[in-house]
């Protein structure tokens, strides 16, 4: 179970829904660092203050103030206004402290601004601006670094571990940049995999998944038998109940496919009402069990829209891989029955013959879209 502060920092950090997907990853990085920041130096203000340091105390507290300004300018999408106000605040901070808790010794600052470059290669800037803001740390740093100082004297033993301190901050924070910046990439994707993966309405594999899992099996000698599923009279269900209700249709449908099928099979969305089913290892008995395990189920519960049963059945056409020399032979071959299917009547299965019948605009269709799922993968195997 989540923390409250943690769905707080999560809610903060989040994108707002109208930024570009390319976008999302280096907005929620930016907003994390500019939290981890805030929270850091709110955690040092009374240690700086404890040990004598008021007008670096000060500086401290005027870092929140732009941090928390920093945040307010990303939540609205002013990057590099965000970027560059929160970079002069820690920039003035750290300098300072360098100088005086350091008493001179500023070679420490390389490490701060290693942070800082860290964050402006993260930030979501132009390679121009990055660079051109890169060079600007360079000639910064070589001028702090190279200003005369005051001769050193003795450094109390609470500067020192102040001074200890800071540096130690600067690895931990880089070190959790580094970690949340590969949780975020890895979360964001597996939603992107998912999403190219799925179809949005039914939440099913879409058409060219469901195609690749299918080449997948043909590639691999397995047997299988493909189940092609349409929705009996689906546009006189448009056209009296509206579009709203097809869609509560198609996504019952969908639920109810996915939970009739066994762990290993899979389910897509190849058409507008037609769903294609994988058995692995399934021959004519296994297929003809879960055909009717689909229909028992979809007698038991109707699809219900605004509390009125939809009256939906399916029509079912049925191949084995052995039945084709090819993966598109038994896409066709199972689209050929499926289209027998309802020419006898509908609302039945056909698991036999209609090997010569003529193919449909609609297998021809489905036949590419196997091809295209055999030549993409074997495009991915020869770039490997």
């Amino acid at each position: 179970m989540r923390s409250p502060l943690f769905s707080i920092w999560r809610a903060i950090a989040m994108p707002p829904d109208e930024l570009a997907v390319e976008r999302r990853r280096s907005y929620e990085i930016m907003a994390e660092i500019y939290l981890l920041a805030f929270c850091v130096q709110a955690a040092a203000a009374p240690l700086i203050y404890a040990v004598g340091h008021a007008f670096l105390g000060h500086l401290d507290l005027l870092c929140l103030c732009a941090y928390a300004g920093a945040l307010w300018l990303h939540r609205r999408l002013l990057v590099a206004w965000a970027l560059a106000l929160k970079l002069s605040a820690f920039l003035l901070f750290v300098s300072y402290g360098v100088v005086v808790v350091g008493d001179g010794q500023t070679t420490s600052l390389i490490y701060y601004l290693l942070f800082a470059e860290v964050e402006l290669m993260l930030a979501d800037l132009h390679r121009r601006t990055k660079i051109a803001a890169t060079a600007g740390l360079i000639v910064f740093s070589l001028i702090v670094t190279h200003l005369p100082m005051p001769a050193s004297s003795a450094v109390s033993v609470a500067d020192s571990l102040l001074s200890d301190l800071g540096l130690a901050l600067v690895f931990v924070m880089l070190c959790i940049v580094i970690l949340r910046t590969l949780t975020i990439t890895d979360r964001l994707e597996h939603r992107y995999r998912r999403d190219a993966m799925h179809d949005s309405l039914t939440l099913v594999l879409n058409r060219r998944a469901v195609f690749e899992r299918a080449s997948l099996l043909w590639k691999a000698g397995r047997s299988f038998s493909v189940v092609l599923v349409d929705a009996d009279r689906f546009k006189e269900i448009n056209d009296n109940y509206g579009h709203t209700a097809g869609d509560a249709v198609l996504h019952h449908l969908a639920g109810l496919l996915r939970d009739s099928l066994r762990g290993d099979d899979c389910i897509g969305r190849v058409g507008g009402e037609e769903f294609l089913i994988l058995l692995p290892g399934a021959g004519s008995g296994e297929a003809l069990t879960a055909t009717a395990r689909i229909r028992d189920r979809l007698a038991r519960q109707p699809c219900l829209f605004d509390g009125v049963a939809l009256p939906v059945t399916l029509s079912m056409g049925v191949a084995r891989s052995r039945e084709g020399r090819s993966l598109r032979d038994v896409v066709e071959l199972a689209d050929r029955r499926l289209y027998a299917a309802k020419s006898e009547g509908r609302d039945r299965v056909v698991v036999e013959g209609h090997d010569r019948s003529a193919a449909s605009r609609n297998a021809q269709r489905l036949a590419e879209g196997a091809e295209s799922a055999l030549s993409a993968s074997a495009g991915e195997k020869e770039t490997a």
